[in-house]
């Protein structure tokens, strides 16, 4: 554990670290990155990564894991992270083989049936990005755009005042679907 009180006590020199470009004076080739890749083509990557995946063991692991909860996003991140920093492909190659590999993995959990989370959220579901919110769309149309700000305020205002329809109750009473549908009262 670290103790805080004493690294605030200290004074750090703030030019106590490498310089700038000081990654560049080491030998070439020193990580499995900077060498040429295992495999250039993504067929063949995914081939590789599918072949380890049918193991028993990591087959065991991999349903273990989306059994828990982790997601196909995640573990297919970690794949093409993984495989990329040990040399094994390049980071093109890395994002092209995540949607074969991503499919495979949902069939996996399809034939074990795991329920199995997609994407890395709390439902599992996709996401979209919406953007500014209407709210938001409407404050900066009141600053910039005044007037079609208070039109669109005007028709709100006249939706509101509309009164409700009322829908008569009871048993005998027809639904107004039904009335719309068959075309009699």
């Amino acid at each position: 554990m670290i103790d805080t009180q004493k690294r605030k006590n200290l004074q750090v020199n703030r030019f106590n670290k490498a310089p700038p470009g000081w990654s560049l004076t080491e030998p070439k080739g020193k990580w499995a990155w900077e060498k040429p890749p295992v495999s250039s083509s993504p067929a063949k990557a995914v081939d590789l990564i599918i072949d380890r995946l049918e193991a028993p063991e990591v087959r065991t692991q991999m349903e273990k894991l989306m059994v828990a909860g982790v997601s196909i996003q995640e573990i297919v991140n970690g794949i093409a992270i993984g495989g990329f920093s040990q040399g094994q492909f390049t980071p093109d190659v890395a994002e092209i083989i995540k949607g074969p590999l991503a499919a495979y993995l949902m069939g996996m959990a399809a034939e074990e049936e795991i329920p199995v989370k997609v994407y890395n959220t709390r439902d599992g579901l996709y996401k979209m990005d919406e953007g500014m919110s209407d709210d938001d769309m409407m404050n900066i149309m009141k600053d910039r755009n005044p007037d079609l700000y208070k039109f669109i305020q005007s028709k709100a205002d006249e939706i509101d005042a509309e009164p409700e329809p009322t829908v008569e109750k009871g048993f005998i009473a027809i639904a107004p679907e039904e009335v719309l549908e068959e075309g009699k009262i």
